[in-house]
């Protein structure tokens, strides 16, 4: 909008000063609302950085409140160049001696004669090699290079996992094969002919999809209705390259019987002359021998009387041995020199396995499932004494961990006091003075630092409550880490203490019949639940259960022999009822009415981790909802501003139309009066 100014030359007046004023005086809500808007503001301000600080201090009791990634452990070597481990928090304590007998290896072939440049013409034909029983056939023509040949290799979508590289060596270029996995799982061969190859004619299927290794048997769609009586068998029998008939092998199935249960034993069926993997639902054998072969393979399943049935795929040539032969000139597998034997590696493990020739061999030089909990990296071979591994508790991570938490927590507490509380000094009040949520957010956070900690009971468990191990409330609200203590407490109890730091979730029962199957981490809340079953006729009939501080039981729903707590939710998707997820396990040997007390247990850090989720949570969170209302509080001042700011405007223009007419009525009678002579100095 556009503003005249009146200089006042008719009049002597200074009107737009004088219109300003009147403005001015009329201004005093707008700048009332303007400073309640201001205010608010900054407690939205103020609140986000709450907000922040609370999520910080989310992520460092997040990594306190499970107890069992507490378990850190320092991995220690006798010889770090030789051996190297680290520890998952599923280790153990203790001392190990590994011996390493030979490090396992990848295959690796040099062809002998190599070319003068890498440029040299190798010729038309074919070459043949084989990786881990999967055979590749590479196409030369007339003017492929040696370096082209290389690149054929490398780039063939078939290639089954061979890199091939020219050395340089002695005046000439060789090609270099070299299997990209170490063990002798991955040889390299070059073959003077194709490899036979048998496969089953339809895939093994599991819900409509192809099976994979872990599927057991009985899962298969090929598998009928009626569940294995004992008995039942896959017979595996065949001829070997020679045309020689095997020893009939059978797989005695159980209902634990895997698809890779299958596969092992066909090689085994063979004397591991063939290599059996299983390719997108397929079983494939391959001859571990290139060039002709009179190898067949049949499966066939024997019910031995059982009602149990099995659709078995029919076993098929897929490629005929020595159906191709390989040509190309100068590369045929007596060129080629094996420099590396591709070889497991073969370690022993605290004097196991006993025997001088036996050992755990592995395909690989990283190992994580032999001690457990623990990933081995061997890095050379040792003596018959072997290396020793050492594995101590690292109770510093956990003492880092729990400094971070008080530093984050200190922060907030500090933060919510300055802005809630008032300065002597400056004579001012905090922005959030009389803020509700925050004094409720305060209250939500050192309420488990105070109260004993959730499904702990005395006599039983060492600690109760924080302050046990070293974390302590001072008067003003923030915490102190007495290192002292903590390192008392967890030498005495180690589990006691990462329990009542971050247990999460974890149950017993008193009970032999009704016993702690498993909790909600997210919804069952923490405490003592009186539970009573009735089993009638081996079955459940009825199960009911409560905290053991309400008064009212509740129903439980049950199944088999697993009774669950109830699993309703309220409108913000919250358990209405304090065992939801809540299950017990029942025996169901023999019939009464059975009563238990079942005990959940969370540690502090936990229970500190949901009061931030239900402070943090979006929509329904304290924090979401104070800043959701400071918005609304907001939006009404800016409402109020423009409102008044519109009256004003209007103000303003009724004076300025006001003093117009005041000017050209005092231009009027100055000009009449002119007229009459009349002088108006």
């Amino acid at each position: 909008m556009s503003t005249i100014n009146f200089p006042g030359l008719l009049t002597g007046i200074d009107t737009n000063t004088l219109i300003s004023q009147l403005i001015a005086a009329e201004s005093g809500t707008l700048n009332l609302y303007r400073k309640r808007e201001t205010t608010w503001e900054d407690r939205k301000d103020a609140l986000s950085d709450l907000e922040s600080k609370l999520s910080a201090l989310r992520t460092t009791v997040g990594a306190l409140a499970d107890a069992e990634q507490l378990r850190a452990f320092n991995v220690a070597s006798s010889d770090s160049d030789i051996l190297t481990a680290e520890a998952t928090t599923s280790a153990f304590e203790g001392n190990h001696t590994i011996v390493i007998d030979q490090l396992a290896t990848a295959d690796r072939w040099v062809h002998t004669a190599g070319s003068e440049y890498a440029e040299d013409y190798v010729g038309a034909g074919t070459f043949i090699y084989s990786y881990n029983g999967k055979e590749t056939v590479i196409t030369t023509t007339s003017t492929t290079t040696l370096e082209d040949l290389a690149g054929l290799i490398n780039n063939d979508a078939d290639n089954p996992g061979v890199t091939a590289s020219l050395l340089y060596y002695d005046d000439a270029y060789h090609m270099v094969l070299n299997g990209n996995d170490a063990g002798s799982d991955y040889a390299v061969s070059v073959n003077a002919a194709s490899t036979e190859v048998w496969q089953s004619d339809s895939e093994f299927t599991y819900n409509n999809d192809n099976a994979t290794l872990s599927t057991l048997i009985t899962q298969l769609d090929q598998f009928g209705d009626s569940p294995l009586q004992g008995g039942e068998v896959i017979e595996i029998t065949g001829t070997d390259r020679a045309g020689s008939a095997i020893t009939p092998l059978n797989l005695t199935l159980t209902p634990n019987t895997k698809l890779s249960h299958l596969i092992d034993k066909i090689e085994e069926a063979f004397g591991d002359n063939v290599i059996a993997t299983f390719e997108n639902g397929k079983i494939v054998v391959t001859d571990k021998t290139s060039g002709t072969s009179s190898l067949t393979v049949a499966l066939t399943y024997n019910a031995n009387g059982s009602a149990a049935t099995l659709t078995l795929p029919t076993m098929a040539v897929s490629a005929q041995g020595g159906a191709t032969v390989a040509t190309l000139a100068g590369f045929t597998p007596s060129d080629f020199e094996r420099t590396q034997a591709a070889q497991d590696s073969r370690i022993k493990v605290d004097g196991y396995p006993s025997g001088a020739d036996e050992w755990i061999t592995r395909s690989s030089n990283t190992i994580d499932d032999v001690l457990y909990g623990v990933t081995l990296h061997l890095h050379d071979v040792t003596s018959d004494t072997g290396e020793d591994l050492t594995l101590t508790r690292d109770i510093e991570s956990v003492k880092e961990k729990i400094t971070n938490m008080i530093t984050a927590y200190n922060a907030a507490v500090t933060f919510m006091k300055q802005k809630t509380g008032y300065n002597d000094v400056l004579k001012t009040s905090g922005v959030l003075m009389g803020d509700y949520a925050v004094s409720t957010v305060e209250s939500q956070l050192y309420m488990p630092l105070i109260s004993q900690t959730q499904g702990f009971i005395k006599d039983i468990d060492s600690f109760l409550m924080p302050g046990q191990i070293g974390i302590k409330l001072n008067g003003d609200g923030t915490l102190e880490f007495d290192e002292n203590a903590f390192d008392q407490a967890i030498s005495n109890d180690y589990m006691g203490t990462l329990a009542i730091i971050g247990a999460a979730k974890t149950g017993s029962s008193d009970s032999n019949t009704v016993k702690f199957y498993q909790a909600s981490s997210s919804y069952t809340t923490a405490g003592a639940y009186d539970v009573r079953v009735t089993v009638s006729g081996g079955a459940i009939t009825g199960a009911q259960i409560k905290l053991s501080t309400d008064s009212t039981w509740r129903d439980a729903t049950f199944s088999g022999n697993i009774v669950t707590g109830n699993l309703s939710f309220d409108d913000n998707g919250d358990p209405v009822y304090a065992e939801n997820g809540l299950q017990l396990s029942v025996d169901l040997t023999q019939d009464g009415t059975f009563s238990s007390t079942v005990r959940v247990k969370q540690g502090f850090a936990g229970a500190m981790e949901d009061a931030l989720d239900r402070i943090l949570k979006v929509n329904t969170g304290t924090i979401d909802i104070d800043q959701k209302n400071i918005g609304d509080m907001i939006k009404q001042l800016q409402d109020r501003i423009t409102e008044e700011e519109d009256r004003l405007t209007r103000k303003q223009q009724q004076l300025v139309a006001k003093y117009a007419r005041l000017e050209r009525t005092l231009a009027l009678l100055q000009s009449q009066m002119s007229a009459l002579g009349i002088s108006t100095s």
